[in-house]
């Protein structure tokens, strides 16, 4: 490796200072950061392609799940063309007053459910 051999010595002795000390210093840092770049991106490459295969693999589940879904019981909705005017009182009174039971029975726990509609 560029000539060192005893690493427990310092790379350069200042106090016997020599041009060739210096390049070996030099050669040696080289070595060590483009050892740290080449590790660096290599653990990125890794990644990279990991995230990759993880998106070939896993990206169209969802889409499948949500196919799946909707498949299996189709819904068909219709629409009402008969409007409704909300004329009578009554009607208005007794939707107030089954709005506030339900928001007064969420308040105490107790369940609060509709067992039956009456069209008048």
């Amino acid at each position: 490796m560029l000539g060192i051999e005893d690493l427990s010595k310092p790379i350069v002795d200042f106090a016997n200072f020599d041009i060739t000390q210096l390049g070996t210093a030099l050669g040696f840092g080289l070595t060590v950061t483009l050892i740290g770049i080449i590790t660096i991106f290599a653990v990125l490459s890794l990644l990279w392609l990991l995230i990759y295969l993880f998106r070939l693999c896993f990206h169209d589940l969802p889409a499948k799940r949500a196919a799946k879904k909707t498949s299996s019981a189709p819904i068909n909705y219709v629409e009402s063309t008969k409007e409704e005017s909300v004329t009578d009182e009554g009607e208005i009174i007794a939707v107030i007053a089954a709005a506030i039971a339900m928001a007064e029975s969420e308040c105490e726990g107790t369940r609060f459910r509709v067992v039956s509609f009456k069209r008048t």
